[in-house]
């Protein structure tokens, strides 16, 4: 039977190696999952795939554990970056969430003119994509980079990557497949519920590689156009 545990560790993976897990990862086995000495766990590192792994012993604060065997190769399946204007830290828990569970390569949050907050608890976000991940049987940590003015940042993306811009305002309901390609870099560009600014309009309506659509008829908070637009897009890309 496989393993339900997974844990996340930020360290080289290998056959037979001896590692030991730190206090929290800890608490997690023992407290929380209640396992024991003998029990296997799966270790992953977005680098080395992942492993089999058995717990030898808990000594105090530590969990000794050595890597029996590989169950997975290293496959980078998540092609898309999501950028987004910074929300309340509530609806913002949610959105790391559910699109890390969906697959997301690089989060990327904006400060646009319209933005209410403008600053966000990275330790508190990078603690829920690790648990996301471990849970949702994902091999690769998506990447948190730092805040950015929207200008600055949509400025600074490649010229060959394509901008998914999801406009409440657009008539085009469905994404042309024929842009649609594994090895596009892809960015999926979600706004604050204010709506862009005129300016903001202006910058994305004059970008080439900017292809506005439309996710609902409905108005979508920000965190649901995120899930909804990062869902349709993956699927359609996978």
């Amino acid at each position: 039977m496989t393993p339900k545990v997974r844990i996340y560790l930020n360290q080289k993976l290998d056959l037979n190696l001896n590692l030991v897990l730190d206090k929290e990862d800890t608490h997690y086995l023992k407290t929380v999952m209640r396992l024991k000495s003998e029990d296997n766990i799966l270790l992953f590192n977005s680098l080395d795939g992942e492993f089999l792994c058995s717990i030898l012993k808990f000594v105090k604060h530590q969990t000794h554990i050595k890597i029996m065997s590989k169950t997975k190769n290293n496959i980078q399946k998540n092609k898309i970056s999501l950028i987004f204007s910074i929300i309340k830290t509530s609806k913002l828990d949610f959105l790391i969430q559910k699109c890390t569970e969906i697959g997301v390569k690089e989060f990327i949050p904006i400060i646009s003119d319209k933005s209410v907050i403008r600053d966000i608890n990275s330790k508190r976000i990078e603690k829920i994509i690790k648990e996301s991940c471990e849970q949702s049987n994902q091999l690769f940590l998506p990447k948190l980079s730092s805040i950015e003015k929207f200008e600055k940042k949509i400025k600074s993306l490649e010229d060959n990557a394509i901008i998914f811009f999801a406009d409440i305002n657009s008539s085009d309901k469905k994404i042309d497949n024929k842009i649609l390609r594994k090895d596009q870099i892809t960015y999926l560009l979600i706004g604050p519920e204010g709506d862009w600014s005129l300016k903001e309009r202006e910058i994305l309506k004059n970008m080439k590689n900017c292809v506005p659509f439309s996710l609902s008829e409905n108005i979508l908070r920000s965190e649901t156009a995120a899930i909804v637009g990062l869902a349709l897009l993956k699927f359609q890309i996978n």
